[in-house]
């Protein structure tokens, strides 16, 4: 499901599977299974540099989110795009947050290096 879109994320067509994911979620009636959706689309947006949509993703992820239940998925979204949080994160991290942020950024990188190679 959310890992293959992680896995092909910045080729084309991730974004129509996603959707086509978010139907079958519904479906389903699985409603908290969106959130593990817009997060691999955050990634894709990211790998891809399309910020008007990764913005979007994030505002969308955030309202999924908005109970508490992963939260911290929002400032992941941010940090694959090396964007500011918005304000402070509620989020405990198990070390500092810039270590945190750096790492979620390296592997959106890895994946743009790994796109460039042609794999």
């Amino acid at each position: 499901m959310a890992v293959a879109l992680i896995k092909d994320a910045g080729i084309p067509g991730v974004t129509g599977r996603a959707q086509s994911l978010h139907a079958e979620i519904e479906a389903a009636g699985l409603p908290f299974l969106h959130r593990f959706v817009e997060l691999a689309l955050a990634f894709h947006h990211a790998v891809r540099d399309e910020h008007q949509d990764l913005v979007a993703t994030i505002d969308w992820l955030r309202t999924l989110t908005d109970t508490g239940d992963f939260a911290y998925f929002t400032d992941i979204a941010h940090f694959m795009a090396a964007l500011p949080l918005p304000g402070p994160s509620t989020t405990r991290w198990t070390t500092n947050e810039d270590h945190v942020s750096s790492a979620w950024r390296r592997l959106v990188q890895a994946q743009q290096e790994h796109l460039r190679a042609g794999n």
